[in-house]
């Protein structure tokens, strides 16, 4: 019998490998980058096979899923700018109530003109009458603010008709935006991570292959392919 002075080491036990990080990365960018790699190898060394994976589709889902991961970025990164300016506003906002209850003082008197708040969309919470601070409420408080404003006759004061209906359009506009980017991201993000399981049960699969073709040589036969675990 000869005698092998090589033994082919099992593809499940890898012998100086701590476990501590995985062949195949997790994070988004790192395994999209991954995937370009490998799937650009795949296609110079067709004798690599999958009965359940192509390499054309393999090249496909990663493209898709990298686009998925721009679109993702781009559309987030504007998030922070449209909660930006809601917050300026709200600020303007939680300001600007204060002219319309010393109207309704020089009206009705002090001790009447908390009478009339809720017709303004002005409520009562703790010591102090505001505006809702939620979105959503707020956005029906400021259409209660327009209606009280011309009910009340205070269209052509400083903070009357023109000023309020300022406000609520870009408020109304902000939110909006804030709903279809979080919509957009979600979305996205739920595409991307069905792509991001198929891709690395792909990935997983042709480590295997490499390793059981590759015995003596695998983690050279690996990087080429472009995993390298110490970048990720």
């Amino acid at each position: 019998m000869e005698n092998l002075t090589n033994p082919i080491v099992p593809v499940t036990t890898v012998p100086g490998e701590t476990g501590k990080k995985n062949t195949v990365p997790r994070a988004d960018i790192d395994l999209g980058s991954l995937c370009r790699m490998v799937g650009q190898h795949w296609q110079k060394n067709k004798w690599l096979t999958l009965q359940w994976l192509t390499v054309d589709k393999f090249v496909d889902s990663a493209a898709v899923y990298n686009g998925l991961l721009t679109d993702k970025t781009v559309q987030g990164s504007s998030r922070p700018q449209i909660t930006g300016y809601l917050r300026q506003l709200d600020k303007q906002i939680n300001s600007s109530i204060e002219f319309v209850k010393n109207y309704l003082i020089d009206k009705y008197g002090r001790e009447e003109a908390p009478n009339f708040y809720a017709a303004f969309g002005i409520v009562h919470t703790g010591n102090i009458y505001i505006i809702p601070k939620h979105r959503n409420d707020r956005q029906e408080s400021l259409a209660q603010m327009q209606k009280g404003i011309v009910q009340e006759g205070f269209i052509k004061n400083t903070y009357g008709k023109t000023y309020w209906d300022n406000i609520k359009q870009q408020f109304d506009g902000y939110v909006n935006q804030a709903k279809l980017t979080d919509s957009g991201v979600s979305e996205k993000t739920g595409n991307k991570n069905m792509l991001k399981k198929d891709l690395i049960t792909g990935l997983d699969a042709i480590v295997h292959v490499i390793k059981a073709n590759s015995p003596y040589s695998w983690r050279t036969e690996l990087r080429k392919w472009g995993f390298q675990k110490e970048k990720y």
